[in-house]
């Protein structure tokens, strides 16, 4: 084993800019035990010590003093090499069924908002606890419920560092403070085990090519006797009138589409199994519906038009391209989508909303 190692690195860079272990540890999302066991195991592979402890403050003792000054040039190293990386996987990601378009953007904030009573009406947690909400995205979901839940804190994670940024100016627009969001890779978080209260997660499995594995990782960053809650849509639930053979292959190519990207439109109703298969205990899944008629002028605009037969559109060229279904019939299906909202027609949607808990 080496003596020393990258978390090594990082602790001594960390405190060298924070001043305080309790201030490094929250900064490296460590308890301060944990960070504290680690800076006592690097002075014993050492046989050396790192700090000098005077009043309260760390002072670097002389070997602590090389080791800072290598850290920080090592660091800038692997920062480097991981922001090139990160570069290539941002490539891989637009393969992502929908983009990361502005128009995009729009159509989760409008999907957010239409729809957030439904969804987030018991999206709520107690106060000083600490939330993981994985796969933030652009923040669409993040600002209902950080602002729900004023005294509870979240981490947001996401893959795609430009979604992040998104994310960050939604938040600020709203004058929540009580976020931090980190650029993270959902089947290989950089938190240590049970280190949240309940993680969230919105609109995200279905994009997954190995959901139960995701789930597993987000089991191991989740205290014993905390909880995970989950809300995915399910294509095959969509119905509405008048009814169209064309609408119905214009929502079943998007299905299509996203299955050969190795997703599932339709894994709002596997909810349980994939929890219990990913070990986790006392699971409940709950039905969402959105219902929309003439009576609800909020959701015709908000939902129908908006957000589901919006994100129909934005696949169009993909599923033309990969000869899913004909120009017309997709054309005349997504005409005949909005015409359920033309006075007269009716819509209707089933989200799925699951709580589990790890023991």
């Amino acid at each position: 084993m080496s003596f020393i190692e990258i978390k090594h690195l990082k602790l001594i860079d960390t405190i060298e800019k924070v001043g305080t272990l309790k201030k490094a540890a929250d900064k490296l999302y460590l308890t301060q035990s944990a960070l504290s066991h680690q800076l006592k195991e690097l002075e014993m592979r050492l046989e050396t010590r790192i700090f000098h402890r005077v009043k309260n403050k760390l002072v670097f003792t002389p070997s602590g003093k090389e080791l800072r000054d290598a850290s920080k040039e090592i660091l800038e190293r692997i920062e480097m090499l991981e922001y090139k990386i990160h570069e290539i996987n941002e490539d891989n990601i637009k393969d992502y069924i929908h983009g990361y378009s502005d128009e995009e953007t729009i159509r989760l904030n409008d999907q957010a908002s239409s729809i957030s009573e439904i969804l987030h009406w018991d999206s709520k947690w107690e106060e000083g606890s600490l939330v993981l909400e994985a796969g933030c995205g652009v923040g669409s979901q993040t600002k209902i419920i950080a602002a729900m839940n004023s005294e509870t804190s979240f981490v947001s994670v996401d893959f795609s560092s430009s979604s992040i940024e998104k994310a960050k100016i939604a938040i600020e627009k709203e004058n929540i403070g009580n976020v931090r969001f980190h650029c993270a890779d959902i089947f290989e978080l950089p938190f240590e085990d049970g280190y949240f209260d309940h993680i969230f997660v919105c609109f995200v499995l279905e994009h997954l090519t190995r959901p139960t594995d995701a789930l597993k990782e987000l089991k191991r960053v989740l205290r014993t006797n905390g909880t995970i809650t989950i809300i995915e849509g399910d294509h095959g639930s969509t119905y509405f009138y008048p009814d169209s053979k064309n609408a119905r292959k214009a929502v079943q190519a998007q299905v299509i589409l996203q299955e050969k990207k190795g997703g599932n439109a339709n894994i709002g109703r596997e909810l349980y199994p994939i929890l219990d298969n990913a070990g986790f205990t006392g699971i409940k899944v709950s039905p969402r519906q959105v219902y929309v008629d003439d009576s609800k002028p909020e959701l015709l605009e908000g939902f129908i038009k908006n957000t589901f037969t919006a994100m129909i559109r934005g696949i169009s060229e993909e599923v033309l391209a990969h000869g899913i279904i004909e120009r017309n019939e997709l054309d005349s299906g997504i005409e005949d989508l909005y015409g359920t909202s033309n006075g007269g027609g009716t819509f209707c949607y089933t989200f799925f909303k699951a709580k589990a808990n790890k023991t």
